[in-house]
């Protein structure tokens, strides 16, 4: 059986250089008031769990602690692949500071501790998107949660792809045309705001029409089902789709940003007709 505390003791003694944020996960409140008392004082600390009374428990003695969306116990390993998010959603927050060291303690479904340096996750290189593009990070985090999770999940057994535009919506509508009438229309910006987790739904059902979703720099959808015209000059690079092409094309036409989910598993981001950053999910 594993001596969580001690894998934690051993971790903060042990580390060349300190941290600068404890993220744990756990459905367990008395888990959590163990490692509570290894953490300094001065060190945040936050916890994901996916029960509420969890939650009020952990809050009631000052720990800061979340709800997840989905349960933990089901998860097993698989909640490795959504540490990367847990990990972006913070830096979005400003709760993890840019090129932090972060130690993560996971004690559900499994125990353990890791050590991420946040340089090495691509997170600096989204910030410097942000900035150069006058988009806030929890916009661009929020957009590549979207597509990771259009990328896993497909739809009806089937692996689908997706394309995302962000900027200027009168230069992007310049550059695109309507293929179906506009679903957005008429509705609250609440209810199009790519930053509130609940839409993500709605905005994954838009996503699965032909074209692209057209969206504000804060992060308020406008349209979807956008043909974007391609212009004759720009051609496809090797191993390059045309939802790729798309991208890469509206990103340069309107010097904003896109990103494109490929059916085969990859989320590319393009700002200025660049290719910018890059991320695998199978």
């Amino acid at each position: 059986m594993s001596d969580l505390p001690h894998m934690v003791s051993v971790a903060l003694q042990s580390s060349a250089t300190s941290f600068d944020a404890i993220l744990m996960v756990s459905n367990d409140s008395r888990k959590v008031r163990s490692i509570a008392e290894l953490i300094p004082s001065n060190l945040p600390m936050r916890v994901m769990t996916s029960l509420s009374r969890v939650r009020d428990a952990l809050e009631e003695i000052n720990i800061d602690a979340r709800v997840l969306e989905e349960g933990l116990s089901s998860k097993g390993l698989s909640i490795l692949n959504e540490l990367y998010d847990l990990v972006l959603q913070g830096m979005g927050e400003r709760w993890i500071a840019k090129g932090g060291r972060l130690l993560i303690v996971l004690a559900e479904p499994i125990d353990g501790v890791i050590m991420v340096d946040t340089k090495m996750l691509g997170a600096e290189r989204l910030t410097a998107i942000a900035e150069e593009q006058a988009i806030e990070l929890d916009v661009l985090i929020r957009m590549l949660e979207l597509s990771r999770a259009i990328g896993t999940r497909g739809r009806e057994g089937t692996a689908i792809g997706a394309l995302f535009a962000i900027g200027n919506i009168q230069k992007m509508r310049g550059h695109s045309t309507a293929m179906v009438l506009n679903p957005f229309k008429g509705h609250s910006e609440a209810k199009r705001d790519v930053r509130n987790k609940e839409n993500h739904e709605t905005l994954a059902e838009f996503a699965w029409l032909d074209g692209a979703i057209l969206f504000n720099r804060e992060g308020i959808a406008s349209d979807a089902g956008r043909y974007i015209q391609v212009p004759s000059g720009l051609t496809p690079k090797s191993g390059e789709g045309g939802r790729h092409l798309a991208a890469r094309a509206i990103s340069q036409l309107t010097e904003g940003v896109a990103i494109a989910v490929s059916s085969t598993g990859a989320i590319v981001l393009y700002a200025n007709g660049r290719e910018r950053y890059r991320v695998r999910i199978k």
